[in-house]
């Protein structure tokens, strides 16, 4: 728990703002970084999730969940058009191109899955954080400010402080010390 301390001077002159301060951080600190992370680990790996669902074709598969229906598409290859780009946009890598375009797009579309799960958290996280400076970099140095500095900021969490309580890294952790 944080606590705050105030210099007696602060306290002569605001007596309620050190016990209004000790209840804002209490109150902060009751939501756990469990659920926080959970809400951080959905939210990125959607993102990603969408855009490397865009670029794959393959059998699709019909799912529902309490009403809303939609379809996930099993990767079976890369469409044409998606990997064309990619490997155009990736001409500079010092890499074949085709081979690093679909290295990003299966890290596209397979990491956020792990990252739901809370499956390999913290290689998942590094791993998108190299996704995410492969596309700053070579695809789309635009979104700097629009999207991959919030990706940046949320993976950097996720690499540092794990995946949570809520996570099957910590299940598996768990049975392992049993």
């Amino acid at each position: 728990m944080v606590s705050y301390i105030a210099h007696p001077a602060e306290q002569a002159q605001h007596p309620a703002a050190p016990a209004g301060m000790e209840r804002f951080a209490a109150a902060c600190g009751a939501v756990s970084y469990a659920l926080v992370a959970v809400l951080l680990r959905l939210v990125v790996a959607r993102d990603f999730f969408v855009a490397g669902e865009a670029k794959v074709a393959g059998p699709t598969i019909p799912l529902s969940f309490h009403g809303s229906t939609f379809s996930l598409i099993l990767p079976a290859q890369l469409r044409e058009e998606a990997l064309s780009e990619l490997a155009a946009k990736f001409a500079t890598v010092p890499a074949p191109p085709t081979l690093v375009a679909y290295c990003v797009v299966y890290a596209q579309f397979l990491l956020p899955i792990c990252l739901v799960l809370g499956f390999g958290t913290r290689i998942a996280a590094l791993a998108l954080l190299i996704v995410t400076a492969l596309l700053q970099i070579y695809v789309a140095p635009e979104v700097l400010w629009t999207a991959h500095v919030y990706w940046i900021a949320i993976l950097l969490v996720l690499l540092t402080c794990g995946g949570g309580a809520i996570s099957l890294d910590r299940l598996i952790r768990h049975l392992y010390q049993k």
